[in-house]
């Protein structure tokens, strides 16, 4: 399945693993909450071009570019912590766990970094015929991520195959927690199966949805919420699996939903964001977005913030459904906007040049 690293690197990763294992920590309160208008508050240049969707945690912005670099970013002071350079080009987000981040280069190069990015712990490089299509996690002290023919697989532990046609594994894990640790994960498939296995890779239970699931579906209160390329978009049970309700839309979810304070705002393939209630699935309100809806939605509080395909920045305000403000930027956003307390951190490319960088904003 994957070559080894080696034992120095295994026992300091074993360490790692068990100060990450259990469930993350909720986020405190922030006190001094988003409010528009806003106000550029620094930038920084990058070297080289975004890929994916940049992350925070703890104060710190990491992004990836097609270079092959990651770079970990501190908002407060706006400068850089670290970089880390793969082997290979990059295409794919980071993924943080604490402060250890794990990366996948092009060549199917899988890293764990531990320190914010400062120090690499272990290497892995999977086997040609093990293609990793959705994000590699740490789960419970292991890695798990699906693959191209279907499989599930914890690395170097255990690895699940669905009966039935072998059908490529889009979106998961997501972790479902309970008070007595791990209960289960969560996956999405091209064919509309979503699935639960245990923390041991058993099958726990199974939903066919209509259509391709290539949004992450989201938790929330117990309940599961994702959208399909049928435009179908479902709320189940994350014990059972039971479908609580459906909905169709007039777009596809594109990205995973937000939700919060009883309301699921999906962003669609129809350049609209619905307000969904999160009881029944009814639709509250919708707002159409000028332009497409290519990135990632980000919460911040109770704001969506919306990155489209232009140079605009928009936010909505989750419980009245009313936009809260808006910010041009001087060039394209090429990411989706992230929310690192008290900093909207945006990336742009200006159109001439075609160089990029973040810039950081705050509330006036």
């Amino acid at each position: 399945m994957t070559r080894r690293p080696g034992p120095a690197a295994i026992a300091l990763l074993g360490l790692t693993l068990t100060s990450l294992a259990g469930q993350a920590k909720k986020p405190l309160i922030d006190p001094f909450p988003l409010r528009f208008p806003l106000a550029e508050a620094g930038s920084l240049e990058i070297e080289g071009h975004v890929v994916g969707q940049p992350r925070a945690g703890d104060g710190i912005v990491y992004f990836t570019t097609r270079e092959g670099y990651l770079t970990a970013v501190i908002t407060s002071v706006r400068a850089v912590w670290s970089r880390f350079r793969a082997e290979h080009p990059m295409s794919k987000s980071p993924v943080i766990a604490g402060d250890t981040v794990l990366l996948r280069d092009e060549a199917d190069i899988f890293y764990v970094l531990s320190n914010r990015g400062r120090g690499t712990v272990a290497k892995y490089e999977l086997d040609p015929g093990c293609v990793a299509t959705t994000p590699i996690r740490l789960v419970e002290g292991g890695f798990v991520f699906g693959t191209a023919d279907g499989r599930i697989i914890s690395l170097e532990a255990w690895e699940y195959r669905p009966p039935g046609p072998a059908a490529e594994v889009t979106c998961g894990p997501v972790p479902v927690w309970s008070d007595g640790g791990l209960k289960s994960m969560l996956f999405g498939r091209s064919d509309g199966l979503v699935m639960a296995v245990s923390a041991k890779g058993q099958p726990l239970w199974e939903f066919r949805s209509e259509g391709a699931i290539h949004a992450e579906p989201v938790l929330d209160r117990g309940r599961v919420y994702f959208g399909t390329a049928e435009r179908m978009f479902y709320c189940l049970d994350a014990t059972t699996g039971k479908k609580v309700w459906s909905r169709r839309l007039q777009g596809a979810a594109l990205h995973p939903a937000v939700v919060g304070d009883g309301i699921v705002a999906v962003a669609a393939s129809n350049s609209v964001v619905y307000r969904l209630s999160a009881r029944g699935g009814s639709i509250i309100s919708w707002e159409a977005i000028p332009s497409r809806i290519v990135h990632e939605p980000a919460s911040a509080g109770p704001l969506v913030l919306i990155a489209a395909a232009g140079p605009t920045l928009i936010a909505l305000d989750l419980r009245s459904g009313k936009r809260a403000g808006q910010y041009e930027t001087s060039g394209a956003l090429v990411a989706g906007a992230v929310w690192s307390p008290p900093y909207v951190v945006l990336f742009v490319e200006d159109a001439e040049s075609g160089r990029q960088r973040i810039v950081f904003l705050r509330s006036r």
